[in-house]
């Protein structure tokens, strides 16, 4: 009987405390699939990669792995570096490897983004929509259509809770308005309260950026209520989703890396990028550009 494996693809971070929060996350998704092998495995920047990962795999006698992508929206990481890298993983090690779809502004993510405000926003809060600004706490990409993609869950999540409006503001310099410039606008908007929700799924330097400004934005306007949500692994619903994508790939609807070209996955070169754009940490986020 062939063996199946899931490799849990995350971004990477200079941070450790990010590395181990998504390594802890893929030993606690592992419980909900005890009939695959599961082993993380990071783009960039952490360790290990996602060959150490495929490899590790294949030692056990995994004959065939599906790459679920912790990654929230599309761009050059999902369109071409991570089919291109797992593709040629399983040419090396001679393994079958599919790639799930990433999590995108579905339905499931505003119920998970309406889960966590349930849990930073007390109660009293539901009676003062009209007078509640959401933040839509971003990190920032260099493709317009995943940045279009968070302004729209966010919208989404604004109607789903009838606030009076809502804004982005993102972590990375490539994006504007950043956290600072986003909070600045809300200066002069006059709405009471904040309802702030990080697409970001893990800790790291942009996270605690974040939280310094919004923290200094409370202190400065003490007539205002600033709310900020846990992140987003920090509720099971999150596994909910992947558990979606793991399944659209079992049932043969979707392999992104049947969807790249054969020359392009064949002479792809791995370049470590370093991100020059200006954010240098991606504790973060399971997506960005």
């Amino acid at each position: 009987m062939s063996k199946k494996g899931i490799l849990l693809c995350g971004h990477g971070t200079r941070v450790k405390r990010g590395e181990e929060a998504f390594k802890q996350f893929a030993a606690e998704f592992s419980q909900r699939v005890p009939q695959y092998e599961v082993e993380p495995g990071f783009l960039e920047l952490s360790k290990p990669d996602f060959e150490a990962g495929v490899k590790r795999l294949v030692a056990n006698g995994v004959t065939e792995i599906i790459a679920l992508p912790v990654f929230l929206f599309t761009g050059v990481h999902i369109q071409k570096d991570i089919p291109c890298m797992l593709y040629q993983c399983g040419e090396k090690y001679d393994v079958s490897i599919k790639l799930a779809n990433y999590i995108g502004d579905c339905d499931d993510m505003v119920r998970l983004s309406n889960a966590l405000i349930e849990t930073a926003v007390p109660e009293e809060l539901k009676e003062e929509v009209a007078n509640t600004l959401l933040f839509g706490l971003g990190v920032g990409a260099s493709k317009p259509e995943a940045n279009g993609d968070l302004a729209r869950l966010t919208r989404m999540v604004q109607e789903s809770n009838r606030y009076g409006f809502a804004i982005n503001g993102y972590c990375s310099r490539m994006t504007y308005p950043s956290v600072a410039e986003a909070l600045r606008i809300c200066d002069h908007l006059p709405y009471k309260n904040i309802v702030v929700v990080p697409y970001v799924f893990f800790p790291g330097v942009y996270m605690d950026k974040a939280l310094a400004l919004f923290a200094e934005f409370a202190e400065n306007h003490p007539d205002r209520k600033v709310y900020v949500s846990p992140l987003l692994s920090e509720t099971k619903l999150l596994g909910d989703i992947l558990m979606k994508r793991l399944k659209s790939v079992e049932a043969g609807e979707i392999d992104l890396i049947s969807q790249v070209d054969r020359s392009v996955l064949e002479n792809y070169q791995p370049h470590h990028h370093h991100h020059h754009h200006g954010h240098d940490d991606h504790a973060c986020c399971g997506h960005h550009h």
